[in-house]
């Protein structure tokens, strides 16, 4: 989340219950967000406890399947069903029934898998699947926030849970399985990567259980089959496996007479939440980049137009000539998409004047929702060159020395073998006081060991819904893989039936039970 918070400080494995505030005392915003955690973790897991990892209520099952034959002049269609469903814990909810082609926060493309088998451009099943993530939003994206009779000033920003109904042709699904399986393979034979014997064997049974998602995902020989509701879910990642360490240069040497020059220490004049993001991930075929922010990201401010090469903005405070800025708007964010980054020349009044030479368009479109600026703060040095605005990311094996000076000391590392996904990032909170940063190291008698860690977000969460086909005579049939939660009580107004004197009698609560749909084929 991009906002101007001093840290993120819910750790689950602390386990508090609640944050107490006390009288006299400095209250900073990472108490009452971290207040919001803990209950959010408490809510969510309990939730998970109790339905498993996905169910919808008997009352009101939401995301159900329904296709539609074509009727006249109009293509065949699908309807994703109003209702709620839990997925991780996680409520979600779909308002009305709405059109696959239209959902509320995702367009899907022409060549969308699930379209070309509803018009008959794909003969194979497609698999659906639901999609969970939360989005931060600001005043940027949602102006309501801001409370018009204080003159709307910037207060608080809002956590919204997003979903994305998306498909995939199964054959796609059973060569990313495949090429999954090779990439484990490759991991255990890579001698650069030391494992140690739980996480070989953890390897070798992700690689046994993708074998036998294959398998399932194969139709038999007269084409019937391969419709496996949960194989699917191991060709998605909730999150990268990436892992990168920061650490403080241990051998930073200060040769101005005006500046301390201590050891290993943070040598920033303000104490800051730095982040690191991924800008280019690996699936897109070239070597990945990042780029970073000593303020989270969250000087950003609305793209109201554009004059030649000038940027038009709501607030340009905050942005600096010779800084980096992404230009983007909710379809990139929606999309897990990064926006373009352009070099400013010029910041003066509402406008930042962009280098023509960092970027081919800066047209501000009428298809853009919510367009916004973003200042980066990364920078080209003696020993870095940014690749269209961003740090390259070079991976390095265990004990290299090979490491990316961010500013002030900071440096980070990224292990070998990991995917990148455009958005992953890592939060490093540093501050002047104790001159460190906030990232898990242990000291022993030989010095300072930091640790690596994977992204902290944004963590997907996914569910089956089910799968499209035909049936023998060519007519839409949907197979759905939902899950239904019968109440734990079936007790209503109608059924309590008592004494004059108003008594109510129940029934004794049943155990509760979840019905999952036999496997289709």
């Amino acid at each position: 989340m991009k906002g101007d918070f001093s840290r993120i400080s819910f750790d689950p494995t602390k386990h508090f219950s609640r944050v107490l505030l006390q009288q006299g005392r400095v209250t900073l915003d990472a108490d009452p967000n971290e207040e919001g955690a803990i209950l959010l973790h408490y809510l969510r897991t309990l939730a998970r406890d109790l339905i498993g990892p996905c169910g919808g209520p008997s009352d009101d099952l939401g995301f159900q399947l329904t296709p539609h034959a074509k009727t006249g002049s109009a293509n065949p269609t699908l309807t994703i069903g109003a209702g709620r469903y839990y997925v991780d814990g996680i409520l979600v909810e779909n308002d009305a029934d709405c059109d696959y082609a239209k959902q509320p926060d995702w367009t899907p493309p022409a060549d969308d898998p699930v379209l070309q088998r509803l018009n008959s451009k794909l003969t194979e099943d497609v698999w659906l699947y639901l999609d969970v993530w939360e989005r931060h939003v600001s005043w940027i994206e949602d102006d309501a926030i801001r409370e018009s009779a204080l003159g709307g000033p910037d207060t608080c920003t809002r956590a919204k849970v997003v979903w994305q109904v998306r498909g995939l042709a199964r054959d796609t699904l059973r060569q990313r399985l495949t090429d999954r399986r090779d990439a484990v393979d490759a991991r255990l034979a890579d001698t650069r990567i030391t494992l140690t014997t739980e996480q070989r064997a953890a390897l070798q049974a992700q690689r046994d259980k993708l074998n036998n998602d294959i398998t399932l995902l194969t139709p038999n020989a007269d084409g019937n089959g391969g419709n496996d509701c949960g194989a699917p879910l191991d060709g998605l990642d909730g999150i990268s496996d990436a892992q990168m360490t920061a650490r403080l240069d241990p051998g930073q040497q200060i040769k101005d007479p005006c500046v301390l020059a201590p050891d290993a220490l943070y040598r920033g004049v303000e104490n800051q939440l730095y982040r690191v993001e991924v800008q280019r991930g690996s699936a897109t075929g070239v070597k990945p980049t990042f780029k970073w922010s000593r303020d989270n990201g969250s000087v950003a401010t609305r793209w109201v137009g554009t004059e030649g090469h000038d940027l038009i903005v709501a607030n340009a405070r905050g942005f600096t000539a010779q800084a980096w800025v992404e230009l983007s708007d909710d379809s990139n964010d929606l999309l897990g998409r990064p926006g373009a980054l352009v070099k400013l020349v010029k910041v003066e009044g509402d406008r930042l004047s962009v280098d023509p030479d960092t970027t081919a368009s800066i047209a501000l479109t009428a298809t853009m929702t919510n367009p916004k600026v973003r200042r980066w703060d990364q920078t080209e040095s003696d020993d870095i060159t940014l690749d269209e605005g961003a740090v390259p990311l070079v991976e390095v094996p265990p004990n290299d020395s090979h490491w990316i000076d961010l500013e002030d000391g900071i440096q980070v590392q990224f292990a070998v073998g990991g995917s990148y996904r455009s958005g992953d990032y890592w939060l490093i909170p540093a501050r002047v006081a104790t001159g460190g940063i906030d990232w898990p190291h242990t000291v022993s008698a030989t010095g300072v060991s930091w640790q690596a860690r994977p992204p902290q977000g944004v963590e997907h969460h996914y569910t089956s819904l089910g799968f499209v086909g035909a049936n023998a005579d060519g007519t839409l049939e949907a197979t759905p893989c939902v899950c239904t939660i019968v109440p734990i009580s079936d007790c209503s107004p109608a059924r309590n039936v008592g004494a004059v004197r108003g008594d109510r009698v129940h029934k004794p609560p049943a155990r509760p039970r979840i019905s999952v749909p036999a496997k289709p084929g």
